[in-house]
């Protein structure tokens, strides 16, 4: 099983996935961002997981290392919550 990374990207974005690296790219399986979303308190902002790539048809995606500018562990609560996103299950 490959390693929960976060992936800093030169646009900016920040991507959370399972992450396996080849010899030329980064196979990422299914890649999620953090999006803002209202909280529960007006006036307040939370944070919701989102697919990263919500047009795309596979789960697994593949990444120039041109592109990476930072590539880290997850933190545990992030890991946590992107496995219940894309597995269905509670951890």
């Amino acid at each position: 099983m490959s390693e929960v990374k976060v992936l800093k990207l030169t646009t900016g974005e920040e991507v959370i996935a399972r992450a396996k690296q080849n010899r030329d790219y980064m196979e990422l399986e299914k890649p999620m961002t953090l999006a803002p979303v209202p909280g529960q308190t007006a006036g307040q902002m939370g944070f919701a997981m989102v697919p990263w790539m919500m047009a795309a048809k596979g789960d697994f995606i593949q990444i120039s290392f041109s592109h990476i500018v930072v590539e880290t562990k997850a933190k545990s609560d992030i890991e946590k919550n992107y496995l219940a996103s894309i597995t269905g299950l509670s951890l």
